[in-house]
C-alpha cells in the first residue's frame, strides 16, 4: 500500500491556548477511512490531516472499526510528523508495541499547529 492520501472528514474542531494568539493549537476530531495504513511505512502524514509537518502534538484514538460487528481497540501516537496506529491484535508480543497497518474506519482526535 502507500501513505494515507485520503481526505479526512472533520467531525469537530476547536482552538486551545493563549487568548492573545501566541500559542494557539487546533484540535480536530477526524474520521479517516484507512486501507492498510498507520504503520511506519504506510504512514499517515500530519500534512494530510491539516497540520504543519512536525507540528502534530497529540493524538488520541476515539473509535476504530474494521467493518465487523464489534468495535476494536487501537492506540494512536505521533512523532510530530506522522500519526501512527498500534494494533493490540498483532500476532506476537514483539509486534504489539510497534506501529502497524490497519484497515477500517478510525475516529481520532489530534492537536497541533494548523497548516
Amino acid at each position: 500500500m502507500a501513505a494515507y492520501s485520503g481526505t479526512p472528514t472533520v467531525l469537530s474542531q476547536w482552538e486551545e491556548g493563549d487568548r492573545f494568539g501566541k500559542r494557539i493549537r487546533v484540535v480536530k476530531r477526524l474520521s479517516l477511512s484507512l486501507s492498510s495504513q498507520g504503520g511506519a511505512t504506510n504512514n499517515i502524514p500530519a500534512t494530510q490531516l491539516g497540520f504543519l509537518a512536525g507540528q502534530l502534538q497529540r493524538a488520541t484514538c476515539v473509535l476504530f472499526t474494521d467493518g465487523g460487528a464489534q468495535k476494536r481497540v487501537v492506540w494512536c501516537f505521533t512523532d510530530g510528523t506522522y500519526l501512527y496506529i498500534g494494533d493490540p491484535t498483532q500476532a506476537t508480543d514483539a509486534n504489539r508495541g510497534i506501529p502497524g497497518d490497519v484497515t477500517g474506519d478510525l475516529i481520532v482526535e489530534v492537536a497541533g499547529l494548523p497548516s
